[in-house]
C-alpha cells in the first residue's frame, strides 16, 4: 500500500539540496588531499598525468560548491514565490557554469512569455 508523503516545501528542499551539494564539495576536497599526497609521491611521467587529473577534482570542487551557492541562492528566494534567476546566477564564480545557467534561465524565461499568450512575430 503506497502511503502518501508530507507537502514539501520548496524552500526546505533547495536548502536541503544546497547542503548536500556542499556535502560533495566536502568529500571532493578530502579526495584531492588524496590525490595530492599521491601526485607528490610519484615520479616521471606518470607526474603529468597526476597534475591533470588532480586539477580536474579541483574543477569538480568548484562546480559542486557553485551549484551549491545557485540551490542556496534559490532557497532563499523560494520563501517569497519569486525567483529571479539573474540574481542567483551572477552568484556563480565559474564563467561556464555561469553562462549555461543564464542561458536555461533566458529559455525558460521566453518558454513562461510564449505560455502567457505573448504574439510572438517573425
Amino acid at each position: 500500500m503506497s502511503q502518501s508523503a508530507a507537502p514539501a516545501y520548496t524552500p526546505e528542499v533547495l536548502a536541503s539540496l544546497a547542503s548536500e551539494l556542499e556535502h560533495a564539495g566536502e568529500l571532493c576536497d578530502r579526495l584531492e588531499m588524496l590525490v595530492t599526497q599521491l601526485v607528490r609521491a610519484s615520479r616521471g611521467e606518470p607526474l603529468e598525468i597526476a597534475l591533470h587529473e588532480a586539477q580536474t577534482l579541483d574543477v569538480l570542487t568548484q562546480h559542486l560548491a557553485a551549484l551549491a551557492t545557485f540551490t542556496r541562492k534559490l532557497s532563499t528566494q523560494a520563501e517569497s514565490g519569486h525567483y529571479d534567476l539573474t540574481d542567483a546566477v551572477a552568484g556563480v564564480t565559474l564563467g561556464d557554469l555561469a553562462k549555461r545557467l543564464a542561458k536555461a534561465t533566458r529559455e525558460s524565461e521566453a518558454f513562461a512569455a510564449q505560455a502567457s499568450g505573448d504574439l510572438d512575430l517573425f
